[in-house]
């Protein structure tokens, strides 16, 4: 599972506190074991987060000059218990944190942000555009920019072209036999794209999303797999149907329009229906979807939360506005982190739970939306290397 900044820095938080639940030590453990590379990552991060004052007070430290110490330290942990320390989990990952939050408590001195000056946030953040990566059967790479006007022909004959609105297009050569192979496409953070399957179907992909799909269906069945969000209007086959596969859920449709949000790093998955009709199936329980109705499914569980919900709020991106309806500012936060490629930092917890209602439209810089909700909040955010911190004025 692929973990962000802004969730590896809430782990590392609950952990300090002792508010950390068990998948969340299981899912530090995980990211520290996958990349030697990630602890002193972690120590970077809890290097922030004291200049962010989210954890404590601390002195001013030379990180690397810490690290060597710790890696030091670890290293003659390692050598006294060189297997036991990793057979014994999430003890091993929880030794670690433990230790490196320790070593860096030695250091004691305030430091605060300047949120009194103006900033420039086209520095960190760029707005979005329509981009990604196409890759073929044979796997390569498709860089799909606004002024790529060349076809594409696959193996099996069938050509993908671009129309006037920028929209990817696949134009099936009935000619030639049937053949099941797969193309996907991956937007990146600050992206977008949109793009018309073979069987008719238009898809919306939001940024850091990723589509894999046949370039002919066959079958009974057409079935794709998301990652991430995107909104779909399935073309009406009735002797073949939808299936779409994201995460735990899969959805099953005819022809219908709705949106999936099933990013990796989050801790649900929410379908929304605006139109028509979906089974929705999880592990074994199954729910028939209305429009004009969300279903929620937690990571971890079985059961679907079933709940009313105005469509709008959900699928506004596609019409490139951001809309919220008493949204927490963690959660719009979350959205402009992808659009505009960036991360940002809380430094107390009443900022995170900030609630908000309006519209932005994405086309707007970030700081256009940030000084909205300047305007709207006792909320203040400045910029600390690449990364945006979300506190407090200056008195």
């Amino acid at each position: 599972m692929r973990l962000n900044d802004e969730h590896i820095i809430d782990l590392i938080v609950a952990y300090q506190e002792n508010t950390i639940a068990d998948d969340g030590i299981e899912q530090l453990r995980n990211w520290l074991e996958t990349d030697i590379d990630h602890t002193k990552q972690f120590a970077s991060y809890l290097s922030l987060l004291k200049e962010a004052q989210v954890v404590g007070h601390y002195k001013e430290l030379n990180i690397n000059e810490a690290w060597e110490n710790i890696s030091q330290s670890i290293k003659k942990l390692d050598q006294n218990k060189p297997k036991k320390l990793y057979l014994f989990l999430p003890y091993a990952a929880a030794v670690t944190v433990v230790f490196i939050v320790s070593y860096l408590f030695l250091f004691q001195l305030p430091y605060e942000f300047d949120n009194s000056k103006t900033y420039n946030f086209a520095e960190v953040s760029a707005v979005g555009s329509k981009k990604a990566v196409l890759t073929l059967d044979g796997g390569q790479k498709m860089q799909l920019e606004e002024n790529l006007t060349k076809a594409i022909s696959e193996t099996d004959g069938t050509l993908i072209k671009k129309d006037s609105s920028n929209t990817l297009i696949y134009h099936t050569n009935k000619s030639s036999k049937a053949q099941v192979i797969y193309n996907q496409i991956d937007v990146p953070r600050g992206g977008e794209y949109n793009l018309t399957l073979a069987d008719g179907t238009k898809v919306w992909l939001n940024s850091e999303s990723s589509l894999r799909y046949p370039v002919q269906f066959t079958g009974k069945t057409r079935r794709v797999e998301l990652i991430g969000e995107g909104y779909f209007e399935v073309a009406y086959k009735p002797n073949q149907s939808f299936i779409l596969s994201a995460r735990d859920t899969e959805v099953k449709v005819l022809g219908t329009k709705f949106n999936v949000s099933s990013y990796e790093d989050d801790t649900f998955s929410a379908t929304t229906l605006v139109e028509g009709s979906v089974a929705l199936n999880s592990l074994g329980t199954k729910e028939i979807l209305k429009p004009g109705y969300q279903a929620v499914l937690k990571r971890g569980e079985r059961e679907f939360d079933i709940i009313p919900v105005n469509t709008k709020l959900y699928t506004s991106w596609v019409n490139g506005v951001f809309e919220f309806q008493n949204h927490s500012l963690e959660e719009i936060c979350h959205q402009l982190s992808r659009w505009y490629n960036v991360e940002f930092f809380f430094t107390e917890k009443q900022y995170r739970e900030l609630r908000f209602t309006g519209a932005a439209k994405r086309e707007k810089s970030l700081g256009f939306a940030l000084s909205m909700i300047e305007k709207m909040a006792n909320v203040k955010f400045a910029i600390k290397d690449d990364k945006i911190i979300v506190g407090k004025p200056t008195k």
